[in-house]
């Protein structure tokens, strides 16, 4: 029998979802229980999303376990990375610390019967929510919907100067556009465009998806003539005041659906089995505007504090391996931890669901609050663009010329590519990535 078989057999905390939080919270375990057998379970052999995460390290962090490991990824992390480059240093770290990772998808959860906790940080379609939670939802609601644009240009991208010509292109389009650069490599430039639409826009586009995405150049007779519109003004702009030189076929079209949802419960106590299920990062909760992985990790490290006291038996103070501050900030963390854990009658899973359902509904409201501020954005925008008397606009000619979809000199707005490979696309569920900010 090998030694993996073994440790799935003898598993006492199961983590279902090897993505960043469910590394996240099994490394935390690990570090303050390293003597429990903890497996993680996940389905994909390798991470297949790409998109752009925003970390707030003062506040996301503070309080993990002292870990040299642990500190030294963090301290090297930027605050704007890459799902899986995150990832990537996750499963080193994962690696280091000895924890299998097992490849499989888990359709049910028999084989966990004799585990003392199951762990569900298995994404916003989360099975463990399913099975366990019956996927019922306290909280779910659409707040936007949005079009995503990604293409690359040759060279260096730049944004347009904002007085001079984006506020006033901004005032010509019926969809707000919001714009990222990427970083340049290999002479291209991928660029992110996020257009503000409305329901019956993505009814009329939702086949447009990151498997199967539309291109502008095929699927034009797909796209409603107000949104090829905006498009196609913007790209002219782009094109005469950025000298942006686009990489031909490169232009991919996405639906998405800014969403904020939240279970009911985040911890269910089988009493027959004596086995605690509990949700963390996208299982539990899940909101836009680049803080549903700062959430599912602040949960993380409440959820690993809540676990070590129910495995008081296994607790080691080994792993004080942290620097001076380090310590303070976890020991200031347990203590609040442990004073959680008193006015729930000692029972730490129970502070923990507390404490996650707290955490969700301040998040909910200031997802409804943002969007919100998108709207007024959106009113702003149209109001402007009909006012009787503007200064800052470009002339009915302009428009005129900004609004064709071809040009004399399309040579030099295109660059031809016959071997296109642009950005790495995510996963089928990227709809309901909340990973998204369109306030800048």
């Amino acid at each position: 029998m090998s030694n993996l078989v073994k440790e799935e057999q003898s598993a006492q905390i199961v983590v279902i979802g090897g993505g960043p939080v469910g590394l996240f919270t099994a490394i935390q375990i690990k570090i303050l229980l390293p003597q429990v057998n903890l497996v993680i379970y996940e389905k994909h052999q390798q991470y297949e999303r790409n998109h752009v995460l925003r970390l707030n390290k003062m506040r996301t962090f503070f309080g993990l376990p002292p870990s040299l490991l642990l500190k030294n990824m963090i301290d090297n992390l930027p605050s704007v990375v890459r799902t899986n480059v995150l990832e990537s240093q996750l499963l080193e770290l994962s690696k280091q610390l000895q924890i299998p990772i097992v490849h499989r998808n888990i359709e049910n959860l028999n084989q966990f019967s004799d585990s003392r906790v199951i762990i569900g940080a298995d994404g916003s379609h989360s099975i463990v929510r399913q099975l366990v939670f019956n996927n019922k939802m306290e909280y779910e609601k659409v707040l936007k919907y949005v079009l995503e644009i990604k293409y690359e240009v040759n060279g260096q991208g730049q944004k347009l100067d904002f007085i001079k010509y984006q506020y006033r292109t901004q005032k010509q389009l019926k969809y707000l556009v919001d714009e990222h650069i990427g970083t340049q490599k290999e002479n291209r430039t991928p660029i992110t465009l996020h257009l503000l639409t409305d329901k019956q826009i993505y009814e009329q586009m939702k086949s447009a998806t990151f498997k199967q995405p539309y291109y502008l150049h095929s699927h034009q007779h797909l796209i409603p003539k107000d949104v090829l519109e905006t498009i196609t003004i913007w790209f002219n702009v782009k094109k005469e005041y950025a000298n942006e030189q686009r990489i031909e076929n490169s232009e991919k079209i996405t639906c998405i659906t800014l969403a904020v949802y939240q279970s009911s419960e985040f911890v269910y106590y089988n009493e027959e089995k004596k086995q605690y299920t509990c949700l963390v990062g996208d299982a539990a909760f899940g909101v836009p505007f680049f803080r549903s992985l700062n959430n599912g990790i602040m949960c993380s490290k409440k959820l690993s504090l809540c676990i070590q006291s129910c495995f008081s038996e296994y607790s080691s103070q080994t792993y004080r391996s942290g620097d001076l501050l380090t310590n303070l900030k976890f020991a200031l963390k347990k203590t609040k931890n442990e004073l959680h854990y008193l006015i729930n009658w000692n029972k730490p899973l129970n502070a923990y669901n507390q404490y996650v359902h707290v955490l969700a509904n301040l998040e909910v409201i200031f997802a409804e609050k943002k969007a919100a501020l998108l709207f007024a954005r959106e009113m702003m925008n149209k109001i402007t663009g009909t006012a009787p008397c503007q200064v800052n606009k470009w002339s009915s000619s302009k428009v005129e010329k900004f609004k064709q979809t071809k040009n004399d000199n399309n040579e030099s707005e295109i660059i031809m590519n016959d071997d296109v490979d642009t950005m790495e696309m995510d996963d089928e569920n990227y709809e309901l990535v909340q990973e998204f900010d369109l306030v800048t």
